[in-house]
Order: structure tokens, then sequence, then C-alpha cells
């Protein structure tokens, strides 16, 4: 990060409305200064967590000019028909596109609105702003680069006058007062805050910096030590300290007790896993908001407070224990202390999936310091980057055809996929009001397979968080699986938070995903409905001007990594066809072939796979040395596929047997013509299966 040293305002700060005024009163220290791709991370992270409210989210989005757009505008697009509404505020320098569901507002030159970079989400259940101007650091008198100074805040007050200021800045009615829920609101924010402090890009630009207007979050994270002795005891001084709780408790599930783990105040004790406010929260799964009353056991525990709430603690998505915060207000549902208690236990979520449970209990920052705990081995993290089951040395058994309901993509990336009839659905816990905006209404234990493990999903809501939505898919087997009922994990689910993260950049959301899918779907699935579609929405935003190049290549890597990692993992057969897979001379474009290449090798086939751009010199050389029985080449562009021309020459004047020469590529789509100039050569279109199937039978016929 930079520090705040001499800078000076690019522009007069110009006349209206300006949401940077609505900062006024937080300090200069609390303030970050940071390049314009770092507030391109910090809106994608905004962006994501808006989508997932479902159709009740407003986005306003301010860039200056409405040619500087073309940053957002890959984002944007997919996003818009999740949305309530998106409206884009700029000087009108460039037409801005027709996009669905998008309203471009123009503003004059020189006004204040022109000048500053903002984002702003307002819904029920998730609210917040980044608000920005920028400024010139300069040296020695000459410009160096474009800094922005900026807030990104959770305050709804700062979100409500925004939205107010920028509806009367077009003329519009005052947006309508809706009920908010702040525990939702929190519990978002502190998945948004772990995203920031977990990104790649993270501590090359001090991304933690920008959450000084979340303290408690900021401080939580910034924790040295992520070993639960200390990490806990701190979450108790971070409740006290910036949520005014009257007392902490963190149970931990030992057998059929929740045993005290953490506290402040006199050493609480232990209970059945069932019994009062800590049992109900951890026996059902949900958070407990409750008044308390004289005769209350928790009274004695927490003696200061009016009423207390329970938020269940995971382990690695594994029920891990129970967080009992007591509260002055005896409204439960109305306290800020609730909503932080919230968002505490969510952060404290991924930090317990990277802990083995401790055997010691700890007092709470009022104590000393507890005995060091012998060591463990540390439970699978929820989200971390173990590697998928089919990049690990055991051999992949070949997958079997499965008949898919409609025709996969072409291993070339050439086939397009047929519109949807209607907008990618929402993430699990999408639009429905979930059910902890209100007490649990039982106190019934449950039964007790519900403290079973469960999949892990990644760092998304916390299970007593997430309205039901169905039985989870069962583990993956070696066949195609069918699309879950649970939508979380439904092909287009999956694909739309996959292209989310790799266009915003973030590799460890886009890793999480994959872990997800390879928990739940065989690699023949993950190849058809995945990785092709993927790649082939990739390609086509790009071509249409919504996906930056950089986002292209960048969600491009990620798949050819995979690919790559799932072909160097499956087995070889040691008897069958050999074929030599590549992509032709002057081809950059791989992953059809790495895919076709993966499929080969399922099917029995020797595969010998040269990559990208390989000159007809070096096929002749190959060809000549390992006399295979098939060869086959991949050419998206026209000047590669005429580059093919010459190696159905060149095969002539091998004496037989000849390999059978196959290609395909989008060239051949775009000027068929091109197929007629080859000689020698069969062109393959169809399914990766039916690709595969029709090189066995050339081979099997020559």
């Amino acid at each position: 990060m930079i520090q705040p040293t001499t800078a000076s305002a690019l522009v007069p700060r110009g006349a209206g409305p300006s949401l940077y005024k609505l900062l006024n009163h937080i300090p200069d220290t609390r303030r970050w200064r940071q390049p314009a791709d770092v507030l391109i991370v910090l809106s994608r992270q905004i962006e994501q967590m808006a989508q997932e409210q479902g159709h009740t989210v407003n986005l306003a989005l301010g860039t200056m000019r409405f040619s500087l757009f073309r940053l957002h505008q890959a984002r944007i697009a997919q996003i818009a028909p999740l949305c309530h509404s998106i409206t884009v505020y700029g000087e009108a320098d460039a037409e801005p596109p027709v996009l669905p569901n998008v309203q471009f507002v123009p503003v004059a030159k020189g006004t204040a609105l022109s000048q500053e970079w903002f984002l702003t989400a307002d819904s029920p259940t998730f609210w917040g702003a980044l608000i920005a101007r920028p400024l010139a650091e300069r040296v020695s008198g000459t410009e160096r680069r474009v800094l922005f100074e900026g807030v990104l805040t959770s305050d709804e007050r700062i979100v409500s006058r925004a939205s107010l200021l920028l509806s009367l800045s077009r003329g519009a009615a005052a947006p309508a007062i809706v009920e908010r829920h702040s525990i939702a609101n929190h519990t978002n924010w502190a998945r948004l805050a772990y995203a920031l402090a977990t990104h790649p890009e993270h501590n090359r630009h001090d991304l933690f910096s920008c959450l000084a207007e979340l303290p408690a979050f900021h401080a939580l994270l910034s924790e040295p030590s992520h070993a639960i002795e200390l990490l806990l005891p701190r979450a108790l001084d971070v409740l006290r300290q910036y949520y005014a709780s009257t007392g902490e408790i963190i149970y931990r599930y030992d057998g059929a007790q929740l045993v005290p783990f953490a506290w402040s105040g006199d050493q609480p004790p232990a209970q059945a896993a069932h019994d009062g406010i800590a049992g109900q929260a951890f026996s059902q799964r949900s958070l407990a908001l409750v008044p308390l009353t004289p005769s209350d056991p928790e009274q004695a525990l927490l003696p200061e407070a009016q009423s207390v709430v329970a938020v269940p603690l995971l382990s690695a998505g594994v029920p891990w224990g129970v967080l009992l915060v007591g509260q002055s207000d005896p409204d439960p549902e109305g306290s800020p202390t609730a909503a932080g208690a919230a968002g505490v236990a969510t952060l404290l979520d991924p930090l317990l999936g990277t802990q083995a449970p401790a055997a010691q209990p700890i007092a709470g920052p009022a104590l000393t310091a507890p005995p060091p705990v012998a060591p463990s081995a540390p439970s699978p993290s929820a989200w971390g980057t173990a590697p998928s089951p089919w990049a690990s040395a055991t051999p992949v058994p070949p997958a079997p055809p499965a008949p898919p309901s409609a025709p996969p993509p072409s291993a070339w990336g050439i086939t397009p996929p047929a519109p949807p009839s209607a907008p990618p659905p929402p993430s699990a816990w999408g639009a429905t009001p979930p059910p902890w905006a209100s007490p649990a209404a039982s106190s019934q234990p449950a039964a007790p397979q519900a403290h079973a493990a469960e999949p892990t999903t990644g760092f998304g809501l916390p299970s007593w968080m997430r309205p039901a939505s169905g039985q989870r898919p069962t583990p993956a087997s070696n066949h195609a699986a069918a699309p879950s009922a649970d939508g979380q994990h439904s092909w287009p689910a999956l694909r739309q938070r996959l292209l989310a993260a790799l266009v915003a950049y973030n590799q460890t959301v886009a890793e999480q995903v994959w872990n997800e899918v390879c928990t739940y779907y065989p690699p023949e699935a993950i190849c058809t409905e995945l990785l092709a579609p993927l790649q082939i929405e990739v390609g086509e935003g790009w071509h249409r001007g919504e996906i930056t190049v950089a986002s292209e290549h960048f969600a491009s890597r990620f798949v050819q990594t995979k690919l790559l990692n799932l072909f160097n993992a499956s087995p070889e057969s040691a008897s069958g066809a050999m074929a030599i897979v590549c992509c032709a001379q002057g081809e950059l474009h791989e992953i059809g072939a790495i895919m076709l290449s993966l499929f080969l090798r399922w099917n029995g086939t020797r595969v010998v796979y040269l990559g990208q751009n390989v000159p007809n010199s070096t096929i002749e050389d190959m060809v000549d040395q390992l006399r295979p029985q098939a060869l086959v080449l991949s050419a998206s562009t026209v000047q590669a596929a005429n580059n093919l021309i010459e190696v159905g020459k060149m095969l002539e004047r091998f004496a037989p047997p000849r390999p059978v020469f196959v290609y395909g590529g989008r060239a051949f789509y775009d000027r068929p013509e091109l197929q007629e100039r080859i000689h020698g050569g069969t062109f393959m279109n169809g399914s990766l299966r039916q690709i595969v199937g029709q090189i066995a039978e050339l081979i099997h016929h020559a």
C-alpha cells in the first residue's frame, strides 16, 4: 500500500451531488490509497456478494467515464439478470453498450460524480459501498501513476444516503424503505473480509488495509497466530471491544457434551449438547436469539446480559461447538451484538477449519494464557487448495460414455452453447428470506446424524444461515453424473460461480469451486459439463467485448492447468494404438487439443501430446520416429489451418502404413472451404466421445 504522503487532486472538485462527501466523518487514517486494479478487485468482491442476494439488490456503479466501463462490463453483463437493477453513472465520452437490466445515466463533465469511482449495493440482506476519488502521486514534479483515495464501508447510513443522492441526480423517486436484516449483512461482510484477506493479490496490494472500516473483522483476521488457543480468546475480546457484548462463552462439542473452551468471567460448567440455549443452537444448527428471564440458567452464566445470541461453530463443515454471547439489549434481534456475534462466528468457520481440536479448555481475555496443547494432525480446510482426487497419484479409471441429455460442446471449442431460456439460477442461498431472520421455534435436539461430517463446500454461508435446499449430491462415481438437485452444485450454478471467480482473477474462490466439483462429479462430466462450456462462454464473451483479454487469459490458463493435471494423472494403456495430438503450426489455443487427448487416453489410446504451435518439421520428425496410428491436429485460426495443407502433403511422402490424419477447430467453421484443401485428412466434429469413437473406427479400418 502507498502511504498517504503528498498527493494533489487530479482535477478540481466539481459541483453537484458527491458521494465522497458522505465520508467526511471518516478520518484520513482510515482511508486507503490504492491503484485502479485494487478498486477492480474490491468491486468484484462486492458484486459477487450482491448477486447471491437474488433479485433484491440494486447496484449503482460510477466509472467516471463511460469509456472506463469496459473494466466492469464482463462482470456486470453476467450478474445483471440476477439483480433487481444496475445503474451506471459517468461522463458520456463513449457510447455505452446495450445490456439487459443495466441503465446508463450520463453526468456532466466536471461535476463531482464524474470525478468519483463508486459502487453501492443495497438489498435487505447485503448493503455496502466502495467510494473513491482519483489523486495524482508525483515524484520530482512528474506524474508517476494515478491513485484513488477511498473507503470500503458497510455503514447503512452511507449506503442509504448514497442511494437517495443518486436517485435525485437522475430525477427518480426516493428509494423505498425496506426492512433490513443486519445479521445477514454482517455475515456477508465477514465472508467478503475473509475473501480480501486471502485474495491472491492480498500481499502485493495490501488489500487487508482496505478493511479499516470493518475494524472487528480487521482485528480478528490480523491475529498473528490462528492457533485456536489464541484465536478464540481474541474473538471474545473483539466481541466485547467492538460489539459491546456483556459476556462470552465458546463451547466445544465433546461427545455428548458442550465443554467450555474459552470464556470471560467465571469458568462455566459443561452441559449436555442439547440443553439450554447453546444446546438448542448446536443441535438444531441454527442461530438462537433469546431474551433472558431471572430463571434462565444463562442468566447466572452471563449476569449482565438482558438477552443472548448463540451461534453454531463449524470446523471444515463439521459442527465444532457454539458461541454464546450476552447482550445488554433486551431485544435480541435489534441488538448490534447479535450481528457482531454472527459475523465473528462466520469468520471463525474458515479459521477453525485449519485447526485440530485442542484438548485443553482455556480462559477468555481476562484470564491467564492456557498451557500449550499437544499438536495433532490438522483437519482439512474448508477452502484449502488440497489437490483434487483426479490429480493424485491414484490412477483414474477410464470414464465410460453416458448419453447426455443435450449434445456436449465440441472438443475443439467451436460449438457455441444454445442461449439459455432463463438467466442462470442464483446460488443456493438466493432470494428467499433465510430462516435465521427469527429465533428458532423449536428446542428439540436434532437427530444424532446431524453431527456427522458433511461434504465441505468452501467458504459460503455457514450452514446455520442456509435455507433448506434438499439432499446434497452423493460423491461422484466413475460415471458421468447428472446435475444435482442441490442448486449450489448444479452445472449451471457451478459454471456461473467458477466464471465469476475467474473473471475477477480470484484464484482462491476458483480453487474452492474446483475442489467442490471434484468432490461430487467424475472427471468426464467435469470436462463436458463444466470446463468445455466454461471455455466456450469465456471465448464468446471475449468476442462480444464482455470479457477482457486479461480475464480470458486468466480463465484459459486455469482451465488448461486443470486439464493437464487430469491428463497427467490418467493411466496410459501399454497396448493401445498410439496417437500424436498437437496444435498446428501457428496455433496457440490448445485447450481443445488437451481435452481430446484426455478422452483418447481414457479410451485406451496411447497419447503423445506435443502442445501448441508445433512446427510442421517437428511433426514430420515425430511421425517418422514414432510411427503412430493417428495424427490429430487442432487449428482455430485460418493461418494455422493453412499450415495443415503442408502436413497432408508431408504424410503422403511416407511409405504405408501411414497414420490416420484427423483435424478440427474453429477455423473450419469460419472457412468451410479450407477442408477441401487439406488432402488425406478427415475433419472431426461432435462431442468428445463421438470424436474419440470416430478416431478409433478410422484406426481400426486403416
